[in-house]
């Protein structure tokens, strides 16, 4: 396909440059024509001119108009030369094979005469055409008229454009430029079409490369016209694929991970039951109950998350006022935060606007991260709002161990924890972070997180407001 466009690039190129030399070729064919037929009408009247002139000054000094004189004015003017009377009778000719010439008017300008001329050894009569004033009246020494000049032809030549060959010279040349600009225009056609096609063809190998599944084929940048910008979206785009790809394999892995230890502690304790060695009581049934609901757990963070990314996850938002919400929020953990000594507050001011976000989601948003919180925190969670330009922000600060600055980018990634060793009992299924972000996202907000290690972490997300302040 690539070859074929660069042969019809090529092919087009040649055709519209020998269209343009071929129309160049007619219009200066005939402008030189034209220009060279007036120019030879302008000498030839010139010529006509000083012919008369010569002839008259001779009558004057009293010379005969015979054929002698003609023939000396023929010589001066460079052309075969006629007196006739005005019924085109020859009185003088300045060839002996003129004498016989007879003059014809056929209208107008045009004038036709019939001269006998020799071809080889025999004598043949020609009739020849020519169109313009006609010549000069020569004049006697008394005024008396004389007879008018006719120019029969150049001297030695038939016609203006045979006297030197010009025309049919100009033609020649004007096909060997045609040709020429043909083979350049070919050349240039071929080297310009092998740098610009030569990019769409490394890209076209780069991606038969990326569907045979190597995804880390990338293509080097040489410009930045449009083919660059080409490239550098084909580059975005393997390294998109490849993020992807790697986002997916490491999904797998995180979820088979994830898995697998509570099916191993579920595996025994029912094969442990089975073998005897536990008895089947109450305390070892809440054991593999706990261990269920982990995965039931698990499961349906997974499930809401995958809803999330895909942008299908339902929303109903309505106005929501910020104090209840986050009060509802810190009574569902309050008996855990007790249990761990954890003191909870609330720094809502009275003026903060109204959010616009879903009740359910945002309980949800705000559970996630006070569950966080109450993980790392060791002795205060403090829940603020305030109103900002963007929306409404509400911070979750704990006093924790903090996060070290080359984990903060990553505390929103599924299953990533910034102490690897966590236990599951402590860390959770590690999807909250994520499902917060793709919560806030949906809503249309943000979210963020700052934290210096020793002085705990404030994650802050920003949602739209209800309404004006």
């Amino acid at each position: 396909m690539l070859r074929s466009l660069r042969a019809r690039l090529v092919l087009l190129t040649v055709a519209v440059t020998l269209s343009a030399l071929v129309a160049a070729s007619l219009l200066s064919r005939v402008a030189v024509r034209r220009e060279f037929l007036q120019l030879e009408t302008t000498d030839r009247r010139q010529g006509l001119t000083r012919a008369a002139a010569l002839i008259e000054d001779r009558v004057r000094q009293g010379a005969a108009p015979g054929d002698s004189l003609l023939a000396r004015a023929a010589e001066l003017s460079g052309l075969a030369l006629v007196l006739a009377d005005d019924s085109g009778r020859v009185l003088a000719a300045s060839a002996p094979e003129l004498r016989e010439a007879r003059i014809r008017a056929l209208g107008g300008n045009t004038v036709e005469l019939t001269v006998r001329t020799r071809r080889g050894r025999a004598l043949v009569l020609e009739r020849v055409r020519y169109s313009g004033a006609p010549g000069p009246a020569v004049h006697a020494a008394d005024g008396r008229p004389l007879g008018r000049l006719y120019p029969l032809a150049p001297a030695g030549a038939a016609e203006p454009e045979r006297r030197l060959g010009f025309l049919p010279a100009v033609n020649r040349w004007l096909l060997f430029a045609a040709i020429g600009a043909g083979a350049l225009a070919a050349l240039l056609a071929a080297t310009l079409s092998r740098r610009i096609l030569g990019p769409v063809e490394a890209l076209t190998r780069a991606a038969r490369e990326m569907a045979a599944g190597n995804l880390d084929r990338r293509v080097e940048i040489r410009s930045r016209d449009e083919i660059g910008e080409l490239a550098r979206a084909f580059n975005g785009m393997a390294e998109s694929l490849a993020r992807n790809e790697a986002l997916r394999r490491g999904l797998v892995a995180d979820v088979a991970h994830e898995l697998r230890t509570p099916l191993t502690r579920l595996r025994g304790h029912i094969e442990a039951i089975q073998d005897g060695l536990i008895a089947p009581d109450p305390a070892a049934l809440e054991s593999v109950h706990g261990e269920i609901l982990l995965l039931a757990r698990l499961v349906d963070d997974l499930q809401e998350l995958a809803l999330a990314e895909a942008g299908q996850l339902p929303l109903h938002r309505s106005p929501l006022a910020v104090a209840p919400a986050v009060a509802a929020a810190l009574a569902a953990v309050s008996a855990r935060a007790r249990e761990r000594g954890i003191a909870l507050a609330s720094e809502i001011p009275d003026g903060v606007r109204d959010v616009h976000a879903d009740a359910g989601r945002l309980a949800q948003i705000l559970g996630n991260l006070l569950a966080n919180a109450l993980t790392h925190a060791r002795g205060r969670i403090t829940v603020s709002a305030a109103d900002r330009a963007d929306g409404v922000a509400l911070s979750i600060t704990d006093d924790g161990e903090g996060i070290a600055p080359e984990h903060l980018s990553h505390v929103f990634d599924r299953f990533y924890r910034a102490d690897p060793s966590r236990s599951r009992a402590s860390g959770g299924t590690g999807l909250g972070l994520a499902i917060v972000r793709q919560l806030v996202e949906a809503h249309g907000g943000t979210v963020a997180v700052e934290s210096q290690p020793g002085r705990g972490a404030c994650f802050t997300f920003v949602l739209p407001a209800a309404g004006p302040s």
